[in-house]
């Protein structure tokens, strides 16, 4: 008898794998709004002042697993991948535009991110609301979605997992930007706005934090 190929097992759960890759694939289209960068947030303050937007949010809700073996513990689970966009704009016909050219944006960066693509099974559904409303001499338009991702996950308590080397945090700044340089390495390569810029990411890392975990040495 040949002998079984050993089950993958996941370093995090899937929903946040889902999370991460979407968060990605959005940072990579770089989504912009007549011109206007928007912002990328996960997740994010879901009921943003006006004079943050536009923007668009990312959170990972409601999960429900179905057993597939009676053994160790194998799902296909389905989580709700929730993305919220929102832009304002003077007039209503104007926000609806927006919208939709922004919403048009973010289901094709992430329906065809190859990453999405190779860890879900499929999207089962997605469910989507416009709303569109008047704050003043201001138009708020919002689409919300919830897409059903499908995904295997198998959990196996022998398992060792990765130990965690330590994070970077690089921050990039929209504003202020320098208009003209050019960075060598910068840390978001995908998002960096080509020369001459009004706006960031430029390419400079402006500040950078490296948390590193506790050692088990007796070492500091």
């Amino acid at each position: 008898m040949r002998p079984r190929p050993p089950r993958p097992v996941a370093t995090m759960t899937g929903r946040r794998q889902v999370r991460l890759a979407a968060v990605d694939a959005l940072a990579r289209a770089s989504l912009a709004v007549r011109g206007e960068p928007v912002t990328l947030h996960s997740p994010g303050d879901w009921n943003p002042p006006a004079d943050r937007l536009p923007a668009v949010f990312v959170r990972t809700g409601r999960e429900t697993k179905t057993s597939f073996n009676r053994g160790l513990p194998e799902f296909t689970t389905e989580c709700a991948l929730e993305v919220k966009a929102i832009v304002k704009a003077p007039t209503a016909a104007q926000a609806q535009d927006d919208i939709e050219a922004l919403w048009f944006a973010i289901e094709n960066a992430l329906l065809l991110d190859p990453a999405l693509i190779a860890i879900t099974q499929q999207f089962a559904s997605v469910e989507t609301a416009l709303d569109i409303r008047a704050e003043g001499a201001r138009h708020l338009a919002g689409i919300a979605a919830s897409f059903a991702a499908e995904f295997p996950e198998m959990f196996d308590p022998a398992a060792r997992f990765p130990a965690l080397a330590g994070v970077g945090l690089h921050a990039d700044t929209i504003r202020p930007a320098d208009p003209s340089g050019t960075y060598v390495n910068p840390p978001f390569p995908a998002s960096v706005t080509p020369a001459p810029r009004t706006h960031g990411p430029d390419g400079r890392d402006e500040a950078t934090l490296v948390v590193l975990p506790p050692r088990h040495d007796g070492q500091p």
